[in-house]
């Protein structure tokens, strides 16, 4: 597909994102007046062990589809995704069981077993998301952005308004399963995204055996990068159990630290992220169309700095917008005018998301995620090592885990560009070998 394509693809995805991401933010404000700071935060440490239960089928396995894809003859264009879907099948008949078998021990090790009733409701969501991520890896690599995008817009709505609705109507819930309603509104809302992607597509998934050869290439793909993702996620979900725990340290009540957990992870971050609905637009157009340049070294360098061009105005812009929009967000959105302050410290992280983001995608085009997995483990656990140290400073806290996070973002950013670096030594040694 020519370049007027792939443009009009990132500017869709990144309307559609932008769709996404505004409603994901309204559910958000809606939540926090409705659940309260202490609810969110109980929420947001059952959303760190559901983001680890779903990375292992979510992370590496699309990614490997999507390239395995684009670089597959016109004829077996199928047979990675079929591949990956019998890998699903295998992961989710082990996984789900274990989470929910390991759910209370989880709760009492996170010091607060009202996530208990959260966590039971985060297992279905392992199968769902599993078999729409191989078809968004599927959709991906054959240049076909509207099912996905359409799929999770049609999912972030079903969730907004499941959400509202079984909170209205369920308020007289006790707090744990209060934080549990939106759960249970991902789950549904998960299942109707994929049922439009499957109805869409009719790809007929009883051949999968037709595509045992491609199981092995593609599990071999993925690993990587799905260890990286486990290891990034677990590195995450330990600093949200820790952050309230070191915010206790530092002098805070109990209930106290559970809320600015919320604060930081359930209203402040979402907004940092803001650019990420281009980035990852960006990034799944273009990670086809480099994995089919990689033996074109002038096409190759020419897509990574259009990628480069297209993100950093962007990323600086949502920086800048972060910092001036800070009292607004604070005082009309979600009413905490405490929030202010960590907004504008916050901001220059948005511009380091969106750059990591971005070559953190480029390295995975390239296939060098065995590469990207060793910066993850030492950076995760240098951030998770440094935000324990700060958090429980009483001058810092919630400011020191920003610190934390920044420092990590740059770390990575580093060593993915050095990845770049030395991939592109290799080749030209190779070339003139």
């Amino acid at each position: 597909m020519k370049a007027v394509g792939a443009k009009k693809q990132t500017v869709f995805l990144t309307g559609v994102n932008a769709v996404v991401r505004a409603m994901g933010l309204l559910m958000r404000v809606v939540l926090s007046r409705l659940l309260g700071a202490e609810i969110m935060g109980i929420a947001e440490l059952a959303q760190s062990v559901h983001m680890l239960a779903i990375a292992p089928l979510t992370s590496g396995i699309p990614m490997a589809i999507s390239r395995m894809t684009a670089r597959a003859p016109r004829a077996e264009k199928q047979k990675p995704l079929l591949a990956g879907i019998f890998l699903v099948r295998v992961a989710s008949a082990a996984l789900i069981p274990a989470l929910l078998l390991l759910s209370p021990f989880l709760a009492h090790w996170m010091g607060d077993v009202r996530v208990l009733p959260s966590l039971w409701f985060s297992a279905p969501c392992i199968l769902i998301l599993g078999y729409s991520a191989a078809f968004n890896g599927y959709c991906y690599g054959m240049e076909r952005s509207l099912e996905p995008a359409l799929s999770e817009l049609i999912e972030q709505a079903a969730r907004l308004i499941l959400s509202f609705f079984l909170i209205t109507w369920l308020s007289r819930l006790t707090a744990a399963w209060l934080a549990a309603v939106p759960v249970a509104a991902t789950m549904l809302a998960e299942l109707v995204g994929l049922t439009f992607v499957v109805l869409r597509l009719r790809i007929p998934l009883c051949g999968a055996a037709q595509a045992a050869a491609w199981r092995e290439p593609v599990l071999r793909l993925a690993a990587p990068a799905t260890l990286s993702r486990l290891v990034q996620t677990l590195f995450r979900s330990l600093t949200a159990i820790l952050i309230p725990i070191r915010l206790q340290t530092s002098g805070l009540p109990p209930a106290e630290a559970t809320s600015r957990l919320g604060m930081l992870n359930g209203m402040v971050m979402p907004i940092l992220m803001l650019p990420c609905v281009f980035t990852s637009a960006l990034s799944m157009v273009a990670l086809p169309r480099i994995a089919k340049a990689e033996d074109d070294p002038r096409e190759l360098r020419r897509l990574i700095l259009t990628c480069l061009v297209s993100c950093l105005p962007v990323a600086l812009g949502c920086t800048a917008l972060v910092y001036a929009s800070a009292p607004f967000l604070s005082n009309t959105v979600y009413r905490m005018a405490e929030l202010t302050a960590l907004f504008r410290t916050g901001a220059p992280l948005t511009a380091l998301f969106a750059v990591s983001h971005l070559m953190g995608a480029v390295s995975t085009a390239l296939g060098q995620q065995k590469r990207s997995m060793y910066g993850a483990v030492a950076v995760s656990g240098t951030t998770l090592a440094l935000t324990c140290l700060l958090a429980a400073m009483p001058g810092l806290r919630l400011y020191g885990v920003i610190a934390a996070q920044a420092a990590g973002q740059v770390m990575i950013l580093l060593w993915d560009v050095g990845i770049l670096m030395l991939w592109r030594r290799e080749r030209r040694a190779a070339a003139h070998a």
